[in-house]
């Protein structure tokens, strides 16, 4: 077994599904910690935030249209 470390944008994709399932706003988040969004790392806020708008869309649309049927409409 390889003792592999999780790249960086698999470590926000899976802080990103984390963050959704508790229903965890990451402004709001950033802001608890104490840390200014304006000066993050871009890259990193801007993957973060195409991964929580991506599971918030396929969740609606799971809501709407069943499990089987979500990427069809």
């Amino acid at each position: 077994m390889s003792d592999s470390k999780p790249s960086e944008s698999q470590l926000r994709l899976s802080l990103a599904q984390f963050l959704f399932a508790q229903n965890v706003d990451i402004e709001t988040l950033y802001k608890a910690l104490g840390a200014d969004l304006s000066a993050a790392d871009s890259e990193a806020v801007s993957h973060m935030a195409g991964i929580i708008d991506g599971v918030t869309l396929a969740t609606k649309k799971i809501r709407a249209h069943g499990l089987d049927n979500w990427a069809k409409n």
